[in-house]
């Protein structure tokens, strides 16, 4: 039994594996032909990364036609290689994510030993496929303006706009922000109740951040907006690090400014009121490194960066403008966020490529500021009503409880007793019936014992 679960849940895992390889590689493909146009079968042909330092190879078929299927994004020289005829080389081939890049090669016959190198511009259009895409590398990223999170860089490409007034968000080509699908390392992180994005991760650990708006695969059939892809940093052969702090306060922002609000004290007029600034710091430490675990195969990286903010607030009278505000001083509001990512990428061979990555940010607060406009705490008011016996105020199968009453006339009559609001009473409640010798007594419950009770005022009726 319990081998057949293991091997049912590795078949899960099995089935599941292609999810986790959303959009995370690209591909180089061409002909290899010679000067007569002839194809050319048996040309090695060599892609290499000089950034990370990857270099991996294919060999043309017989139809001349080489691929590599799985290449991380970046740029590659291409080198072209076959005894008798000369090297060709086109440099500086960039690489999106999904991106598909065509080049082509004509090789002629060598006389002497000697190499060519392709000066021509390299190709930047993919002629494979149909999606209307924009893609910001890590070097567009350093020089742009950006926030803290990798949103705010979406905008940067044509169509996507920030309306989070009229459509809750982040908007590309009109559509509503929650028609949108966000990844981030192969792994779909869209909120699943509203659609928007579900998981944060701070501009310094992102590599690319790809936007698609139009003419995507099917694989992306649940967005009806645009999908934003994005890919974490990854090590190289080079063993590299960096350490930062950035601070941010409110000694380096202006006053605030006056805002239109109701009068406190006559709701009918408004007023402009200029609140004091807050107290704040935030301060954001951060290492990263990465590295060779074996070099030319399998590399890692992991960064650290958490943010830690404090705020203090004074409200009183003279702050808020409201004469009968609360006095708090000094109020602190402690905020703490942890930001982590770590990856190890490995090329197994020239079509296999595996990465495994890690992601989180998550957030803790201490306490709160309080209401700038200095408000009490609204303590809803209730009365109680007291008597010698205990009970709660509840009403019956019909309604309220009901007292005997001897005013009127000599039949027994009933009364209905309205409660009080907010009542707490814990009187007892009890029934006479007009003939009943004896009044009937309903049982209560408390939080030590179960008594019956029975108010002694209440007496049998005659109807004499």
């Amino acid at each position: 039994m319990r081998f057949r679960n293991i091997a049912l849940a590795f078949l899960m895992l099995a089935l599941a594996c292609p999810a986790f390889a959303q959009e995370q590689r690209a591909s180089i493909e061409g002909v290899v032909k010679d000067a007569s146009g002839a194809v050319m079968p048996g040309v090695t042909v060599e892609a290499k990364n000089e950034n990370v330092g990857t270099a991996v190879t294919a060999v043309s078929d017989s139809n001349g036609v080489y691929r590599f299927p799985s290449l991380a994004a970046g740029t590659y020289d291409v080198t072209a290689t076959l005894a008798g005829f000369n090297t060709i080389t086109v440099p500086d081939v960039p690489l999106s994510l999904g991106q598909i890049k065509k080049v082509d090669f004509t090789l002629s016959i060598a006389g002497v030993a000697e190499s060519v190198q392709v000066t021509a511009e390299s190709p930047l259009v993919d002629v494979k496929q149909s999606a209307r895409s924009t893609s910001i590398r890590n070097e567009q990223i350093d020089l742009l303006p950006k926030g803290r999170d990798f949103s705010t860089m979406v905008t940067q490409a044509p169509g996507a706009n920030n309306e989070s007034t009229k459509l809750g968000g982040l908007s590309i080509d009109g559509a509503s922000a929650g028609e949108n699908r966000f990844i981030i390392d192969g792994i779909e992180t869209t909120n699943l109740n509203t659609g928007v994005q579900g998981k944060s991760v701070i501009a310094d650990f992102v590599d690319e951040v790809q936007v698609k708006s139009s003419g995507y695969t099917a694989e992306y059939g649940g967005a009806t907006g645009g999908v934003i892809n994005v890919v974490t940093k990854s090590g190289s052969n080079n063993l590299r690090g960096n350490a930062l702090f950035n601070w941010m306060g409110d000694a380096l922002e202006s006053s605030n400014r006056p805002i239109l609000r109701r009068d406190v004290l006559d709701n009918s007029k408004a007023q402009y009121w200029t609140y004091p600034e807050d107290d704040y710091n935030r301060f954001e430490p951060g290492i990263a490194l990465g590295g060779p675990i074996v070099r030319d195969k399998m590399w890692f990286f992991g960064a650290y960066q958490p943010g830690l903010t404090t705020t203090k607030r004074s409200v009183d009278a003279s702050t808020s403008g409201n004469p009968n505000a609360s006095i708090w001083t000094d109020v602190e509001q402690k905020q703490t966020v942890q930001n982590i990512s770590a990856n190890t990428t490995a090329q197994l061979g020239n079509s296999i490529r595996t990465r495994v990555s890690y992601n989180n940010s998550w957030s803790k607060t201490r306490a709160s500021c309080r209401a700038r406009r200095g408000r009490r705490r609204s303590w809803r008011s209730s009365t109680s009503i007291r008597s010698t016996r205990t009970g709660r105020c509840r009403p019956t199968s019909t309604g309220w409880p009901r007292r005997a009453s001897t005013s009127g006339s000599a039949a027994g009559t009933t009364s209905r007793t309205p409660p009080t609001k907010g009542c707490r009473t814990r009187s007892a409640t009890c029934t006479a019936a007009a003939t009943s010798a004896r009044p009937a007594c309903r049982r209560r419950s408390s939080t030590r014992r179960t008594t019956r009770t029975c108010s002694r005022t209440a007496r049998p009726i005659s109807t004499s």
